[in-house]
């Protein structure tokens, strides 16, 4: 697929986390057998207030077209989860809605965290279906506190994007984790694991995009190829 000029996907909302985290709200791309791109970033328009962040996607068959929005169900509207730094993985020998995808991510268990309160986890759903039901939630890491992590002057930080990818049957999400911090040295590590890839019956809902004066920023992601 070759791009002549920027393409527009959707604006996004980015949650202001209380913590001072550099969070990761950068999309993360993915293409499926028949050139089907997949698209997942964090956004917290589905949330009142703009309270936490969700992991959402948007497909497209071309790269100009997308789709509306959808919130994979890794946790309830209004759970209190916010969900972040994500990465996708498409299965390269299926497509459309038999496509397999692998989705890592980050979330603090309760939003309204703060420095010193703040629990950091590493999470991983699937689909065998494009995408229109997931598996549960499978923890990968965690819970980790802030001050086991990167301090930068954005604040402290588990890095600015991940990555997964399929290999056979199953996916392989490389993910940072973090522990106690050792004769003032930290002690982070990079890790992966053989997940399975099955899918699950949590179904995709038809939840409406809540509208508020609140939104605390606005952005556009927008994806370039050659």
């Amino acid at each position: 697929m070759r791009f002549t000029r920027f393409a527009v996907l959707h604006a996004f909302h980015d949650i202001v986390q209380k913590a001072s985290y550099r969070g990761g709200s950068l999309p993360s791309a993915e293409i499926d057998q028949a050139g089907n791109v997949y698209v997942v970033w964090a956004d917290c328009r589905f949330e009142t207030n703009c309270s936490a962040g969700d992991i959402v996607m948007s497909t497209s068959t071309d790269g100009v077209n997308w789709a509306a929005v959808q919130r994979i169900p890794i946790d309830a509207v209004g759970s209190g989860v916010d969900h972040f730094t994500t990465g996708i993985a498409v299965d390269k020998n299926t497509s459309g809605s038999q496509a397999h995808l692998a989705l890592a991510f980050y979330y603090f268990a309760n939003t309204n965290c703060t420095n010193s309160t703040c629990k950091l986890y590493a999470g991983f759903v699937s689909s065998v279906n494009g995408g229109a039901s997931w598996s549960p939630n499978v923890p990968l890491a965690g819970p980790m506190k802030m001050a086991w992590l990167a301090n930068t002057t954005s604040g402290y930080m588990i890095g600015d994007y991940i990555s997964t990818s399929i290999v056979g049957s199953h996916a392989f999400p490389g993910i940072p984790v973090a522990f106690i911090p050792q004769k003032g040295k930290l002690q982070e590590f990079m890790y992966t694991a053989a997940m399975n890839v099955v899918g699950g019956s949590i179904k995709v809902g038809r939840e409406r995009v809540v509208v508020t004066a609140q939104v605390q920023k606005r952005k556009k992601v927008i994806l370039t190829a050659h």
